[in-house]
């Protein structure tokens, strides 16, 4: 007998596990609100409540509130990003001041003239991009102090504490306590009336277990029997009356509610216009931040930058003129080598620049500049060598006159000789 019952509970057990809590856990996944889809955000306390019901509207309150921190997020990120900007500024200063010291310390003998200040040039790029990073820093802080000012007026300081709430909420919060009043003192009602209810019914369940109880007592008298009726029969009125008077109330409630539901929303739609404020606020400096920070803005001036490096190293660096001034100044300059060779340095120089376009004046203004420096120095330098050529000319002219005469002089008595040689 007790293994039959044992396993008489152990079916029943089993037939409530298998299908009435699986219908149990159906039923309640099925009334859960799927108010988000997202599978990120994260549940709070407020999620799966109605907004109208309890104390709920705080929902909205602490979302003002809570804005403070989303804020000051905001801010120390902008602000990490420029602090790491501002190392990496200092960096590039360090490092081309490291390198100019370095390059006043080659040797004069190796390290001259333009390749030297090519090389200088070179060196000097860290710095001009430091700068420009310097000022896309200027205008991060820019963003940051706005943002920050906006913040505070929108968050100002609490007198007691470090705790910042929205300058509206408290207003936004008393306006939900007035509208929600009238509804709390019927719900404090109608849950007094529950109690009574309670008792009455309790009182009127005592009332008759006593009348059944004289009822089947036969010594009992009339007036005990009498008696316990009329007792029964009052608490059934009284539960009829409280049960009347809970149905009414609660018609108010229901009336009530609907007004609060609509005062709410109106309270509501103010708290959304501010939240909308500190979204967009926040939306606005995001978007102005990435803009100073990662748009292509500061890109035209590093261009500027390279194309005046490149016309620095292509066209005003010169492997001749550079050795030309070594020549000259260890005195073994040889203004022949010298001339020709430029020259066709100067043919290539021209065919260069031909096909490299000049994005700025300011470099278009160097170039021509040089090219007429190179051009007065050539056109000097040709006279100086056509002189030197004519004076050249005359002296060989001069030299070679008595050489003809001597010559034919000498010729003379060779013919005179030969021909006797013939006769003979």
């Amino acid at each position: 007998m007790t293994s039959r019952f044992k396993s008489a509970i152990l079916r029943h057990t089993n037939s409530i596990k298998h299908s009435n809590f699986v219908g149990l856990k159906d039923t309640i996944r099925s009334h859960i609100p799927k108010t988000n889809n997202d599978a990120s955000y994260m549940s709070n306390e407020y999620i799966h409540s109605s907004f109208f019901d309890d104390e709920n509207y705080l929902s909205i309150i602490k979302c003002l509130d809570g804005g403070h921190e989303v804020c000051k997020d905001c801010i120390e990120y902008m602000q990490d990003y420029n602090d790491l900007l501002q190392e990496h500024i200092d960096s590039l200063h360090s490092y081309s001041k490291k390198w100019k010291s370095k390059l006043k310390q080659q040797p004069s003998i190796s390290s001259y003239n333009t390749t030297k200040l090519a090389q200088c040039e070179t060196v000097s790029t860290p710095k001009r991009c430091a700068d420009i990073l310097q000022t896309q820093h200027d205008a991060i802080l820019n963003v940051i102090a706005t943002y920050r000012t906006q913040v505070e007026r929108m968050y100002p300081n609490e007198r007691i504490g470090t705790t910042h709430k929205h300058h509206h909420t408290e207003a936004m919060k008393n306006l939900f306590k007035d509208a929600r009043s009238a509804l709390c003192k019927l719900s404090s009602k109608l849950e007094k009336l529950r109690e009574q209810e309670t008792k009455a019914h309790n009182a009127l369940h005592d009332a008759n277990i006593q009348c059944e109880n004289l009822s089947l007592d036969p010594t009992a008298s009339k007036i005990k029997i009498s008696n316990a009726k009329d007792n029964q029969s009052k608490r059934e009125d009284k539960l009829d009356e409280i049960q009347r008077e809970i149905e009414q109330i609660k018609a108010e409630y229901n009336q009530e509610y609907e007004n609060y539901r609509m005062k709410a929303m109106n309270i509501y739609e103010k708290c959304r216009t501010l939240e909308k404020e500190r979204l967009d606020l926040l939306g606005e400096t995001l978007i102005k931040f990435n803009k100073v920070a990662f748009s292509s803005e500061y890109l035209t001036e590093q261009h500027e930058i390279y194309e005046g490096l490149m016309l620095k190293l292509k066209v005003e660096r010169d492997s001749l003129k550079d050795l030309n001034f070594w020549a000259k100044t260890y005195h073994v300059y040889d203004s022949t080598t010298s001339l020709s060779s430029e020259t066709n340095h100067n043919e290539s120089i021209s065919s260069q620049t031909a096909t490299t376009p000049k994005t700025t004046k300011s470099y278009k203004n160097e170039t021509e500049s040089s090219t007429i420096k190179e051009e007065n120095i050539q056109e000097s330098v040709a006279e100086g060598e056509e002189e030197e050529q004519s004076q050249a000319n005359r002296t060989t002219s001069t030299k070679t006159k008595p050489k003809k005469n001597k010559n034919n002089t000498k010729t003379e008595p060779t013919t005179t000789n030969a021909a006797q040689s013939n006769q003979v």
